[in-house]
């Protein structure tokens, strides 16, 4: 008698405990024990949250499910398969598969899948399915829930652990040859090659004993992968000078980097137009022309480079010229303000759209690398004009974007000096070409970088 009469009230106990459990069971791929931030950001197509219980949905295997854990199956798409088949092998019904392929439509198209997505499966102690975690590209990871007889999806992201990396080391042959030798990943030299690309040219200034220290963050997922985060901070020592780079987001400013005193290293214009193999000629005032044969200036600096290479704006303007002359081939003219102009000659082709009015940002591809007009072989001769006259791209001071203003100055520089203690902790014990883990910055500053602290 005493059973019957708290039974409804197990009955109800059970089911609230089955749906505070949903969330607790899409949790895949967990193989890493979690230290670190989780990002949480989502895209949902169906409201998936609902106090509502149906108790004729309420059955004793429901209540037996409930208070014993799920049943989690691990796989991977493989080679020739489809998401209907790798489904089927575990048990699905083709019309619970169909459900779940028309609840995540709007989101990913699941008859497009690609060998090596991962999946987990939980499934009831019953054997029913409950949920399902299928990873994306990128940190994505699609989520499917059922719900009685309907499925409902949602786009998470990875959670991930964060952790901090000092690299340091000797530049011999090349940047990207000593940061691949000791192990690091190679996409770091494309990232510093960004970062100082408006101080420093890294295919002409860097030298074989050149120093480099990174401070940078790394993701790690709970499917086993790992990428870069964010560069923090990073050093290099070349030609006999110190630079220095640091991440900072200011109020209402897009994140940028900054100097050691905080002035902005983005520059107004580029230092070099484009990815280039060799200086095939400097800017000169009288030198012999290849072709003609006769001695003339050479307003500009010659970039040999493949054919089809992409050439990009060194900075924001308006294109007023995107023609083709005898001598210069076909070129484009960008005024960028009203001192300075930048020209790019003997393009095999414009980018898609480019022409006179046309407004350009700094770094679009504007054209490709041709030998058009009076040239030997394919190259992009780069010229800058300077309030009407002509300078040397290679020489010339380029002027700064915004530094910090004044009233950030006390939070850039405990950032600033929170990331110094990481990059010197990283090279105590010299330059030896290395890969640490180190703590992150302890300095915590209002609502700045806030991945980072």
């Amino acid at each position: 008698m005493l059973m019957r009469r708290l039974f409804p009230l197990i009955v109800i106990l059970a089911a609230s405990l089955l749906y505070l459990k949903r969330e607790t069971i899409l949790h895949p791929f967990q193989q890493i024990e979690h230290s670190g931030r989780v990002a949480s950001k989502k895209y949902t197509a169906t409201a998936l949250d609902t106090t509502y219980i149906d108790r004729s949905q309420i059955t004793v295997q429901a209540v037996l499910d409930t208070l014993s854990p799920p049943i989690v199956t691990h796989g991977s798409i493989r080679p020739g398969s489809s998401f209907f088949i790798e489904m089927r092998s575990v048990g699905f019904l083709p019309t619970e598969i169909d459900r779940i392929v028309r609840a995540s439509r709007k989101m990913f198209n699941l008859k497009k899948v690609h060998p090596g997505q991962k999946y987990a499966i939980y499934k009831t102690p019953g054997g029913s399915l409950d949920s399902l975690a299928l990873s994306l590209r990128g940190d994505r990871l699609l989520k499917v829930r059922r719900d009685g007889d309907q499925f409902h999806a949602v786009i998470d992201t990875l959670p991930y652990v964060l952790t901090y990396h000092v690299t340091s080391g000797t530049i011999g042959q090349s940047l990207f040859v000593s940061l691949q030798s000791e192990g690091a990943d190679p996409e770091l030299a494309t990232h510093l090659a960004h970062i100082f690309g408006w101080e420093i040219d890294f295919f002409t200034d860097i030298r074989m004993g050149d120093h480099y220290a990174i401070l940078y963050e790394k993701k790690s997922y709970e499917n086993g992968r790992s990428i870069l985060g964010r560069i923090l901070s990073a050093r290099i020592f070349t030609r006999g000078k110190e630079y220095y780079a640091f991440g900072y987001e200011a109020p209402n400013r897009p994140r940028s980097y900054y100097d050691l005193h905080g002035k902005s290293l983005q520059k107004s214009l580029l230092r070099a137009p484009l990815s280039y193999s060799r200086i095939a000629s400097n800017f000169s005032w009288k030198r012999l022309h290849p072709i003609t044969r006769h001695y003339a200036p050479h307003l500009g600096v010659d970039y040999a480079a493949p054919y089809g290479t992409p050439v990009k704006a060194t900075g924001d303007g308006v294109v007023v010229a995107a023609t083709r002359g005898r001598a210069n081939g076909k070129y484009i003219k960008i005024r960028h303000n009203r001192s300075y102009t930048t020209y790019y000659l003997h393009l095999s082709r414009f980018a898609k759209g480019i022409r006179k009015g046309k407004s350009v940002r700094q770094g679009q591809v504007i054209g490709y690398v041709g030998s058009t007009g009076l040239a030997k072989g394919p190259h992009l001769d780069y010229r800058i004009k300077v309030n009407g006259r002509f300078v040397n791209p290679r020489t010339i001071n380029l002027p700064s974007k915004d530094p910090i203003r004044k009233r950030d100055m006390v939070s850039f520089g405990r950032i600033r000096d929170a990331c110094l203690v990481k990059l010197y902790e990283g090279t105590l014990d010299g330059d030896r070409a290395k890969t640490i883990m180190v703590s992150e910055p302890t300095i915590y500053y209002e609502d700045q970088l806030p991945a980072l602290f």
